[in-house]
């Protein structure tokens, strides 16, 4: 029996094929053992399906590589790239793009605040607020389920308020006029979040002190009045 016929040539991209397969069905036992888990990065692991497939071509191109280039090769290839450029322009969106998912929500925004409440947020929001140099940005997260990130950022792209997950109280102080944007990014959240802008005092004015009271020997008396006593 020939060597040929005793390991007969395997197809190209069926090897990566089974890595994806693996990898797919493991994220969905995870997700079903762990509903809370976050699996946002199988998505960004995706451009690894091109790594993979290149890397089985280009071992299969060495001497003495077994490997079968057919039609049906070519098109499990153009499969795989097609799985991988998707998977990649949605871990992009995801990423960078802007949605909004929420579920019995209500927001309020105006020129001074800006407030949501929500049992279900996923995605992102933003609010954009014009204010002076001088006021404050007062706030307050109360996140219930899942996590909320919080940026405020001003149009010149100094940033107030890092994009980390935040809870509970929050107070920054504006360096410079100008329009400000408040973004949050929920995942899987469930609570409330408010922020609202606090006018700074007027240039020049200084808060009145409270008039003391004259002790009577320091009390101002006319010289009749004195005579008098």
């Amino acid at each position: 029996m020939s060597d040929a016929a005793a390991c007969p040539r395997r197809r190209v991209g069926t090897l990566t094929l089974g890595a994806v397969l693996v990898a797919a069905g493991s994220g969905m036992l995870a997700s079903l053992l762990w509903p809370g888990l976050e699996l946002s990065w199988l998505l960004k692991l995706s451009p690894l399906i091109l790594v993979a497939l290149g890397t089985e071509v280009l071992l299969s191109a060495r001497k003495g590589g077994k490997i079968r280039y057919d039609w049906a090769g070519m098109l499990l290839c153009l499969l795989l790239v097609g799985a991988g450029l998707t998977m990649y322009a949605a871990a992009w969106y995801v990423q960078n793009g802007e949605y909004f998912n929420a579920y019995n929500c209500s927001r309020y925004a105006n020129e001074a605040s800006y407030r949501m409440e929500y049992s279900y947020f996923d995605g992102f929001d933003s609010h954009t607020l014009p204010l002076e140099a001088g006021d404050r940005l007062e706030g307050r997260i109360d996140t219930y389920s899942g996590w909320l990130e919080v940026e405020v950022a001003g149009e010149d792209g100094n940033t107030l308020l890092e994009g980390v997950p935040l809870n509970g109280e929050q107070s920054v102080e504006v360096p410079r006029s100008g329009l400000y944007t408040v973004l949050v990014h929920g995942r899987r959240a469930s609570g409330c979040f408010f922020f609202e802008a606090v006018k700074a005092p007027e240039a020049g004015a200084e808060p009145s002190a409270p008039e003391e009271a004259i002790a009577p020997e320091e009390a101002d008396v006319s010289p009749d009045q004195a005579e008098n006593t």
